[in-house]
């Protein structure tokens, strides 16, 4: 009697190991951007302009480094950012598109 409960249990510990492992690999491959998806941005990235852009009212040139300090969602989606500029000044609400299209994420070694 106690070895058929020792056995159902660990049948049932196993089929439940495996339901477990099988939801977590699906739930990486799902979040992972695929080769044409951009990945998510997030608060506390660094971003390098890649060539001169104006981001709201500011001018900024090609080089020029952004600070994420918050990210506005939509739809469960990442739609707007806020960042800081090298002077401290705060852009609120600038279209995560534009962040994509004229900037690339900063090397962090360089800081």
């Amino acid at each position: 009697m106690r070895a058929r409960f020792l056995s159902s249990l660990l049948t049932l510990a196993a089929s439940a190991g495996l339901v477990a492992t099988s939801s977590v690999a699906r739930a990486d491959t799902n979040d992972a951007p695929s080769a044409g998806e951009p990945r998510e941005i997030g608060v506390g990235m660094y971003f390098v302009a890649t060539e001169d852009v104006t981001l709201r009212d500011a001018a900024l040139s090609k080089g020029a480094r952004i600070h994420v300090t918050r990210v506005g969602l939509q739809k469960g989606r990442v739609a707007t950012v806020d960042v800081e500029l090298a002077d401290g000044h705060v852009l609120k609400r600038v279209a995560v598109d534009a962040i994509r299209k004229a900037f690339v994420l900063a090397d962090e070694s360089r800081d």
